[in-house]
């Protein structure tokens, strides 16, 4: 009964640990301004990078993350989408319940767009939905937000909600895309504003001595010095991550083995692996 009451005590205690986040995206500003601001009480466990483009043109106008150069086509272009990535700290987990956001398209703009991310390797849609309602969108196909009316001066449209469900305790970086594909002409303009990513970030989530001790014995120097990460166990699959969610480095290594980085520029980096069978997650910063 005591063993009962101790496994209890530990699920309460993860359960206690998860705090809630919103990552903001207002783009104000002429250019706009790319980085989010984090709130709640999760806020300090994890870290929400710039919005980039890649493949679309971004065009000057202010208050707003608008580009040009959309794909004509029915279908998208996977080259070219915009992304944001969010990164929990070491030791923490994330899940995403929802992203939302507001869209807007010239008369020649495009007319469909999709939300993916790499807890799939982008492969899928994120599940879509208009809510708060909205007569102007709608989904269509499988999870295809959609522009429902032709306009000559269109203005921003809300409603557009993502429900990622299969981001649920992530412990790497987990990025998002957008991609507007099916433009009346490439020089048409779309933009995203408002983006709102909620979700938790759990702390503590280790919550045994066992897996504290594997935590302690990953990464030896957090903080890179002499170009080398120095692994304190055998740890397979060692992947090393930026903060836009991009894998820059990846290897094997034994214990007291060490990784070369020496090509990677100064900052702050997320290391993943695995140890005996175990997924583990740790920041450094390299100098």
């Amino acid at each position: 009964m005591k063993k009962i009451f101790t496994v209890l005590g530990l699920a309460t205690l993860a359960m206690m640990n998860a705090q809630s986040f919103t990552a903001t995206y207002d783009f104000e500003g002429t250019p706009p301004t790319t980085t989010g601001a984090v709130a709640g009480a999760g806020s300090s466990n994890l870290v929400a990078g710039n919005f980039t483009t890649t493949g679309y043109t971004q065009t000057t106008t202010g208050n707003r993350f608008a580009h040009s150069g959309a794909p004509t086509a029915t279908t998208p272009d996977l080259t070219k989408y915009l992304q944001v990535t969010v990164t929990p700290n070491a030791g923490v987990s994330l899940s995403v319940s929802s992203i939302t956001f507001r869209s807007q398209r010239s008369g020649t703009g495009p007319r469909s767009y999709i939300v993916r991310s790499n807890a799939d390797s982008y492969a899928a849609n994120l599940p879509a939905s208009i809510n708060p309602a909205n007569a102007e969108l709608e989904v269509t196909g499988t999870n295809v937000l959609h522009f429902v009316n032709d306009c000559s001066t269109c203005s921003g449209q809300n409603g557009n909600t993502l429900t990622p469900a299969n981001i649920s305790n992530i412990t790497t970086p987990v990025t998002f895309r957008v991609y507007f594909f099916e433009a009346e002409a490439t020089g048409g303009t779309f933009s995203i504003d408002d983006v709102i990513i909620t979700g938790t970030a759990t702390s503590g989530a280790l919550g045994t001595s066992e897996n504290f001790t594997t935590k302690l014995n990953f990464v030896k120097n957090t903080f890179v010095k002499s170009d080398e990460i120095t692994f304190g166990a055998d740890v397979k699959d060692v992947k090393v991550y930026n903060m836009f969610g991009q894998v820059v480095k990846s290897a094997s290594v034994k214990q007291n083995e060490a990784v070369n980085v020496a090509e990677l520029a100064k900052g702050n980096y997320i290391v993943t692996g695995t140890v005996n069978n175990e997924p583990i997650s740790q920041k450094i910063l390299k100098d």
